[in-house]
């Protein structure tokens, strides 16, 4: 039995040095999940850092969307301001267009007007030319007729110098 006992013994001390020796390995493994957790808690916080740096970020791109948006209400509202008065332009120029063809029917009435004075001006040129001319000889008939009329009284006027003298010279 003493032999038994022995065997029990160092089969128990073989089970306590391989429990020493499985305690150390699992102190060591343990010790290196510890670090290991230490290095993912220190990843967590930085993890944590850089979604507070994003969130940071979110609200700075949600300012830059907010700034964005008012400066499309402004755009959208000066594109209706411009809408408004194109829309303005445009009546306005159909207008203009019915007025300028109303001054383009004026301006052939007068120029057919224009074209009719012409030919009458023309006409009366020619007439009045003709009319003058008849006018101008009938004057220089007249005249000749005159002149022959101051001649011959000219020469009855010499004469009655010429008698008036005899008789001043008789008496």
């Amino acid at each position: 039995m003493e032999e038994m006992l022995k065997r029990i013994l160092l089969k128990l001390d073989k089970m306590e040095t391989n429990a020493e020796q499985f305690q150390e390995e699992v102190r060591q493994r343990l010790d290196q999940v510890d670090k290991r957790f230490a290095q993912m808690d220190e990843r967590f916080v930085q993890i944590d850092e850089r979604f507070a740096q994003m969130d940071e970020r979110f609200v700075q791109i949600d300012e830059r969307f907010s700034q964005i948006d008012e400066r499309f209400a402004n755009l959208e509202a000066r594109l209706d301001h411009l809408e408004s008065e194109m829309a303005e332009v445009k009546e306005r120029l159909g207008h203009l267009e019915s007025d300028m063809v109303e001054v383009k029917q004026r301006l052939e009435q007068v120029e057919g007007e224009v074209g009719e004075v012409k030919e009458a001006v023309l006409r009366l040129e020619a007439q009045v030319a003709g009319d003058v001319y008849a006018l101008l000889k009938n004057i220089h008939k007249k005249i000749e007729e005159k002149g022959f009329e101051i001649y011959a009284l000219n020469k009855r006027l010499l004469h009655v110098e010429g008698a008036i003298e005899q008789i001043q010279s008789q008496t």
